[in-house]
Order: structure tokens, then sequence, then C-alpha cells
């Protein structure tokens, strides 16, 4: 095989395993709501995968990150693995149970099973944030606040997910 035609296949292939992934985002996209008392207005991708990794564990007035999230096997908490942590469901499973021989603490993961569940829960936990579908937002808008990712709130143009 010629080497334009090697380039070719490997782009067909890389083109085809991202639309894969964005297959599994829900069309009305994802937000990361926090409790009203938290000061933090926004992340970027880059710190919001920090936090996902584990490796950003307090919010700026000390509180201790608390992650709250869909069931694992749901198309958000899909979405955020290929859209934010860039890691398939295995790797990032293998990756967090390996904190514990790293010497680390393990994360604190709460699961959610509607966004007024996770509202709920961030809410009543002052260090909380939570991964929901940001057609829930109408429903819980008064209880949390939305995190801006990359300066965008979801629905405006440039909203990374």
């Amino acid at each position: 095989m010629s080497f334009a035609r090697c380039q070719l296949l490997c782009a067909v292939l890389l083109t085809l395993f991202s639309m894969s992934c964005q297959a599994q985002c829900p069309t009305n996209g994802l937000a990361f709501i926090v409790n009203k008392g938290n000061a933090t207005e926004g992340l970027s991708m880059a710190q919001l995968r920090r936090l996902l990794l584990g490796d950003l564990r307090n919010w700026p007035d000390k509180k201790t990150v608390a992650l709250i999230t869909p069931n694992q096997q749901s198309p958000e908490f899909k979405c955020v693995l290929s859209a934010v942590v860039r890691m398939s469901d295995s790797e990032y499973h293998r990756f967090i149970a390996s904190m514990g021989f790293r010497g680390e603490e393990p994360l604190q993961v709460y699961l959610s099973d509607s966004g007024p569940a996770a509202a709920k829960m961030v809410s009543a936990t002052p260090g909380g944030i939570a991964i929901i579908q940001a057609g829930a937002i109408p429903a819980i808008s008064g209880s949390v606040r939305v995190l801006r990712i990359n300066g965008k709130q979801p629905g405006e143009a440039g909203y990374p997910l």
C-alpha cells in the first residue's frame, strides 16, 4: 500500500472513530452544575479534564470536589469520557482504580439517576459538581449554578459540550 493510500485510510478511520465517540453525546448537550455557594464561575476544558481525573481535588475556596455523575454506562458519562477525558470506559476505570496503588486518595464519586436528582445532591454538597443533560437546566436552575466551559454557557455558540 502506498504512503498516500495509508494516510487516506488512517484519516477515514479516525473520522469514523470520532463520529462514533460523538454519537454517544446527547443531542441537547451536557452541562456541569455546582453548588450555589461555589464561587467558581467556569472551567476550561483542560481544568475540567484535570478535575475528572482527580488532579484537581479542591475548589479555590478549599472545599473538596465531589463528582456526581450519571450511570457510567449512560450516554452522558460516555460523552464526557470521549470529549473531555479522552479515555475509553476501561481506560478510565483502570486509571481511577490505580489511584490507590499510586498512593492517592480515591475520587469522591457519587451516582445520580437524573438531572433533578443530581441538582439535589449538588445543593446538599458544598464541593459538588455534577454532569447533567443541558435540557434539564430549566427545571433545576434555581437550586444550582451552571458552569461556563471555555467561557461559554450551554446553548451558546462555541460551547464545547
